[in-house]
Order: C-alpha cells, then sequence, then structure tokens
C-alpha cells in the first residue's frame, strides 16, 4: 500500500511540475534618448504615420532567423511588449524630435493624428537577426507634404552584429538599426523639408 502511495504523490509532483507554464519575456525597442523640453514648438510638423511591416513580423513572439536563411524561429515565451509596427515608430519619433525641432519642425507625438505639413511614411520590409551573428534592417521611407506630394524617397538597408545568444543582445541590436535610420532620416529630411534637393 505504501509503495501505490509513493507512486501517486510523484505522480501528483509531476502533474503539478506540468501545470506551470514558463512566463512569457516581454520586450521594447528603445531608443536611448532622455526626454525633450521646449517652451514652445515650431509651426512646422512632421507626422510619422503608422509604419507597416511585413506579415511574417506582425506577431508578438520575436522572430529571428537560423543561419541567414529562409527558416525563422518565432519565440513563445520572448514577445513584444507592443506591436512592432508600434515600437519601431516611437524610436523614429523619439529619435528624430531632437535634432528636427533644432531645425524647426516640430514631430508629432503618437497620439496626434492631426495631417502635420510634413508625412514620412515607413515600411518595414524586414527586421529580424541570428543569434551570434547579425541584425538586418531593410525599409523603404517617403516623405510627403499636405497636398500629398512626394518630396522625396529612398531605401534603408544597414546590419549589426549581435554577437550573443539572448533575446535581450538581439533587440539591442534592432534598437540600434532603427535608431541608426532614424539618424539618417534626421539629415535626409530637412532638406527635402526645405524644398531643397538633397
Amino acid at each position: 500500500m505504501s509503495r501505490r502511495l509513493v507512486l501517486l504523490a510523484a505522480l501528483l509532483t509531476l502533474l503539478t511540475a506540468c501545470g506551470r507554464s514558463t512566463p512569457t519575456n516581454y520586450y521594447l525597442l528603445e531608443s536611448s534618448l532622455g526626454p525633450v523640453q521646449a517652451d514652445g514648438l515650431p509651426a512646422k510638423s512632421l507626422r510619422v504615420a503608422q509604419v507597416n511591416v511585413p506579415e511574417y513580423l506582425d506577431r508578438n513572439g520575436i522572430v529571428s532567423r537560423v543561419d541567414g536563411r529562409t527558416r525563422l524561429i518565432i519565440a513563445e515565451f520572448h514577445a513584444w511588449a507592443e506591436p512592432l509596427g508600434h515600437g519601431v515608430r516611437r524610436v523614429v519619433q523619439e529619435t528624430l524630435t531632437p535634432p528636427l525641432l533644432a531645425g524647426g519642425v516640430n514631430v508629432l507625438p503618437s497620439g496626434d493624428e492631426s495631417s502635420g505639413d510634413f508625412t514620412l511614411l515607413l515600411d518595414v520590409q524586414r527586421l529580424d537577426g541570428n543569434f551570434d551573428d547579425k541584425a538586418v534592417l531593410e525599409a523603404r521611407w517617403s516623405l510627403r507634404n499636405r497636398d500629398d506630394a512626394i518630396l522625396g524617397r529612398g531605401i534603408y538597408a544597414a546590419e549589426e552584429m549581435v554577437g550573443g545568444k539572448t533575446y535581450d543582445v538581439l533587440v539591442s541590436a534592432e534598437s540600434r538599426l532603427v535608431r541608426r535610420m532614424a539618424e539618417y532620416l534626421s539629415e535626409k529630411l530637412p532638406p527635402l523639408m526645405a524644398g531643397k534637393k538633397s
């Protein structure tokens, strides 16, 4: 009888252990910028439109590649804390704000959906990476004026070394890629908004 009780206790312990689920870890893209202060805001404004991301990235789980090939891994317990397109938009807005503000253009915050004098559209084609290798960002951008005329457009592509097998390291590399794109745009957009060819 005692042997049956021991087996039953072991079975109950095993079932209890199986009933606990692994906690999900949530991640944000980071701009690493401090708060910006301004006593007044310029009259000209730029709106960063909702960012398009491909379907394979439009999910909660963080996507990584296997050996840089077409096989993808979608993490079950490592997820974005916000939709990836929202994160890219937020980091781009935060990174563009200081330099454009200094140049006389107010970058509208996400909650402000007014039209703005200019609209930046971003279409992310790829934002993923391999552990111990590199993260890749490919995006198309266009700048339109209030009348919806295209003032400029281009393609941005960059790579960033990941150098580790954790999602923290992968997300940090992807954050750096998005910041670098925004820094590139902070130099590219002002001449276009001023009506000069860049």
